[in-house]
């Protein structure tokens, strides 16, 4: 111990810290304005005992000295550590008290299967897991209290929409000390969420990748290329050339798309390499996630071209490309370079799941031209029963004016208009005129509001569309009017 009477390795965080108070001064980091790297007092000997006790846990042991020597909560990772006090409220206030003292369930590297079957056969999988901070929502920092990976931090969703990521580091104190030094070196938590990420300086990354032969290790190594603002020169040199030599699919799209990122001179030679090799998917994926407007535009004919046989990931990131695409042209008055005709071949396959076709019908709601293509909605609108993907195609079809398409939604208001959801909805737009889709959940009255809206009503605002509606004679009036053949 030093003069202070502290242990070297508090001194050493509570140094840390102090720098990396100085290194965000102005509190920019996420999260950094609620602690404002400050800590509690540490916490006494019996306030500790006194916890675990009531809990029937052990905390780990560095987590313990943690709040015994160096603070009681407040600065760390997110929105800051709980203290004692915060702990026991959230504990309380969450109903899990009862589960800390249990086994734990969870592990590093579970596999989707054993995760979704884990969630399908109990209430909560996180036992024996101590919430330690929050990420804000429903997103928590928590600490395994028991079992093999006893003392590790573990990144969850309380609403179970993910699997939990446990850090690579051993321990808390390494985990701590390592936010304090990525705060300190200026490294991007926006671009990659602290912890995420492989730690290391851009040297340190790439020897670790020169070590590795496993492709996922190496994909995330790469990925944590992203917490830097530049890529060095002698490391762009280096991934370039691993681009060539990579065997991979996977690992040379994060290769390619970290070159994209940075901008780096031969990002677009690789691309072309992996497009010849026959990688359509995951060119795409590099180009949906860190392509610009000039990347999009040079790949778009290729893009649609390939669109036929795309599945899944690969086919929303294609439609994504082609709906900004089309944006961008209508934005600068340009020639359309995509008309909702050059998808019929897409719109025809039977074998897409719902989100490929919310994705296909999002691409061409701003297209020209679905007038060709009304044939097909003429068939599918009425066969839909999802009705999420038919509200994305009704959408779609907006701004169609022809007659054919008035016809189908008169077709869909008479199908819908009686649901619950929709008289509900009816309901809520009499009692405020000003509300639009009250309460989104209402899928049907949703459907119902939009089609209303998209109808020629002369004049009539969204309350006096909706009376019409739901007054049978004057609904049958309307239609005898305005959809005669």
């Amino acid at each position: 111990m030093g003069q202070t009477g502290k242990p070297e390795w508090v001194k050493h965080i509570l140094n840390l810290l102090r720098l990396a108070k100085e290194a965000d001064e102005d509190l920019e980091r996420f999260g950094a304005d609620a602690h404002a790297y400050k800590l509690a007092s540490p916490a006494k000997e019996e306030a500790i005992q006194k916890f675990e006790q009531k809990y029937g846990i052990g905390l780990p042991e560095e987590y313990r000295d943690f709040l015994r020597l160096v603070g009681n909560g407040g600065a760390g990772p997110f929105y800051g550590l709980f203290g004692l006090k915060k702990l026991r409220q959230e504990l309380e206030d969450s109903d899990i008290s009862e589960l800390l003292a249990q086994d734990v369930m969870i592990h590093p590297k579970m596999s989707d299967e054993e995760w979704e079957e884990m969630i399908d056969s109990v209430e909560n999988p996180y036992t024996g897991i101590l919430p330690i901070e929050s990420q804000g929502c429903t997103l928590m920092t928590g600490l395994v209290l028991n079992g093999p990976y006893r003392g590790r931090v573990v990144y969850y969703d309380e609403d179970l929409c993910g699997q939990p990521f446990f850090m690579r580091e051993a321990g808390f104190l390494a985990w701590y000390e390592r936010w304090l030094r990525e705060v300190i070196a200026g490294y991007d938590d926006e671009e990659q969420e602290f912890g995420i990420s492989v730690d290391g300086n851009p040297q340190q990354l790439m020897e670790l990748y020169q070590q590795t032969s496993d492709a996922e290790e190496k994909a995330d190594i790469v990925d944590s290329y992203y917490k830097f603002d530049a890529l060095p020169q002698e490391q762009e040199e280096y991934f370039c050339q691993m681009c060539a030599h990579e065997t991979d699919r996977t690992v040379q799209m994060h290769l390619v798309k970290m070159l994209f990122h940075f901008g780096a001179a031969r990002a677009q030679e690789e691309a072309e390499r992996l497009w010849e090799c026959g990688a359509w998917g995951e060119v795409i994926t590099v180009i949906s996630e860190e392509g610009n407007n000039a990347d999009r535009e040079k790949w778009i004919a290729r893009i649609l071209e390939k669109m036929p046989v795309l599945c899944g990931e690969p086919l929303r990131n294609a439609c994504g490309i082609i709906g900004m695409v089309v944006e961008e042209d209508q934005r600068a008055s340009r020639a359309p370079r995509v008309c909702a005709n050059s998808l019929r071949a897409v719109l025809l396959r039977e074998d897409l799941d719902r989100n490929e076709r919310i994705m296909l019908f999002y691409c061409m709601s701003h297209m020209e031209g679905k007038e060709e293509v009304l044939d097909y909605f003429q068939t599918y609108l009425p066969a839909e029963e999802d009705i999420n993907v038919l509200n994305s195609a009704v959408q779609a079809m907006g701004d169609v004016r022809d007659p054919r398409m008035l016809k189908m939604r008169v077709m869909l208001l008479d199908k819908y208009r009686n649901y619950e959801n929709a008289v509900a909805e009816f309901q809520g737009s009499q009692r405020n005129c000003a509300a639009r889709y009250i309460g989104a959940h209402r899928q049907e009255g949703q459907l119902v509001g939009l089609l209303l809206e998209q109808l020629d009503l002369f004049g009539l605002d969204y309350p006096d569309a909706w009376m019409l509606l739901m007054d049978n004679a004057r609904w049958e009036t309307w239609k005898r009017e305005h959809c005669q053949s």
